[in-house]
């Protein structure tokens, strides 16, 4: 199956404020009040035995699709930390089916038959039916993401640069079309986690996180996220690969992760979450999550609301550079534009889907990875000429570049400056 992956600074991070890789290689494709800080955060969740069932999904509740998704004012939201003093809850039973069957198959090196092939597509099939309701997308301020709700009362997991910092108002987007509010609780910069609330009334639907440290190269993992962006018609794609190594507090899998996945779930295939999706590099294969143990390890901190790190490691200030704000495939003759980001620098600058980008400033463009070139060469907000081609007329736009850090995660690697 064909598959593209935009070049590096149309990326900002896998939230949907820049260009995004587009790579479907493993896709299955089926169809504010601040949080009370000084109050008790949640209890640390159970620390599970690998073999330990998992809680069982709960059905939810939230305002319809259709209602107002806009916080309420200050003073009536209930206060996440006073509302999730709870862990979430072990269950009798396994909400994913797991055999010895699937437990000898998912130990091999690689399928060696039809049926083993079968056996892991049934499997898949299981881990997404349970964890489908959980995983969602968000709006943070401007950008776009995914989380994942591992608390029937509401807590749900992201990625640090998704959530950005504490007492931040979300809207949380259900794939059946259903909204709820929520805020943002702790983020660790250093490794790009961070912790969500929903302040509204809950049952909600969610999935354990698997114990620290049952996670090994070669495990079969699922990814879910809202790439692209969050569509009420679309349930969240699928992605299957397998765990390639850990390190660095990350874990690296060949699930391929496009604009718009940050911050969505790796589950194994007993359903629990092992990962989140953090960013994404140069090849199709490298493809980066934080592992469940970050979460595990720090949890106090970010269900009360920290905030600690630097980015990636870092405590130096993230640099700049400039983005464009469109996802789309190398064409011969230029760039095809699949999707323009509302309230961006394209969809600003009148840039459609459909068009053809074929120069930047007079210099010819091949092929994203050119695109990519050129505009990462560009100063933050510089303005542009971009050449397109649409219905088959010439045009050109003149584009002032959006701003973005080159240290948040889903910006693929650029040289040393040295």
């Amino acid at each position: 199956m064909y598959s593209n992956r935009l070049a590096a600074p149309l990326l900002t991070s896998l939230t949907l404020v820049t260009v995004a890789f587009f790579a479907a290689a493993h896709a299955v494709g089926q169809p504010a009040a601040a949080p009370a800080v000084e109050a008790q955060p949640p209890a640390a969740p159970p620390r599970e035995q690998p073999d330990a069932p998992p809680p069982a999904a709960q059905p939810s509740e939230s305002p319809q699709a259709g209602e107002q998704a806009t916080p309420k004012p200050a003073g009536e939201e209930p206060s996440p930390s006073a509302e999730a003093d709870s862990p979430p809850q072990e269950v009798t039973r396994p909400p994913v089916p797991w055999g010895a069957e699937i437990e000898a198959v998912s130990q091999k090196k690689s399928p060696e038959n039809l049926a083993d092939l079968r056996l892991i597509q049934k499997q898949v099939r299981s881990v997404v039916e349970f964890a489908r309701p959980a995983t969602v997308g968000v709006e943070v301020g401007g950008a776009i993401g995914s989380a994942v709700i591992i608390s029937e009362d509401g807590l749900a997991l992201t990625a640090g640069h998704v959530a950005m910092e504490p007492n931040q108002r979300v809207t949380f987007l259900f794939a059946d079309g259903r909204r709820a509010r929520g805020v943002t609780l702790g983020v660790n910069s250093s490794v790009d986690s961070g912790m969500l609330k929903i302040t509204d009334k809950g049952p909600w639907p969610f999935v354990p996180m698997a114990p620290a440290g049952s996670t090994e190269p070669g495990d079969w993992v699922v990814g879910l996220g809202q790439p692209n962006g969050y569509f009420r018609d679309r349930a969240p794609p699928v992605r299957l690969g397998r765990v390639l190594f850990e390190e660095d507090s990350t874990l690296c899998t060949d699930v391929t992760l496009v604009g718009g996945d940050s911050g969505g779930p790796l589950l194994n295939l007993r359903g629990q979450v092992v990962g989140i999706h953090s960013r994404i590099g140069r090849r199709i294969v490298s493809n980066y999550h934080v592992p469940i143990d970050e979460y595990h390890a720090t949890w106090d901190r970010l269900a009360g609301g920290q905030m600690w790190g630097g980015s990636l490691g870092t405590a130096e200030p993230a640099r700049h550079r400039a983005f464009l704000g469109v996802a789309g495939n190398s064409i011969r003759g230029g760039c095809l534009i699949t999707q323009v980001y509302d309230g961006f620098a394209a969809s600003r600058a009148g840039i459609h889907e459909g068009d053809v980008i074929t120069a930047l400033d007079g210099e010819q463009v091949d092929d994203f990875e050119e695109l990519g070139r050129l505009i990462n060469a560009q100063k933050p907000a510089a303005t542009v000429v971009i050449a397109v081609q649409r219905d088959g007329k010439p045009l050109d736009f003149k584009v002032r570049l959006g701003i973005i850090s080159v240290d948040y995660p889903g910006t693929p690697e650029l040289e040393s400056d040295s």
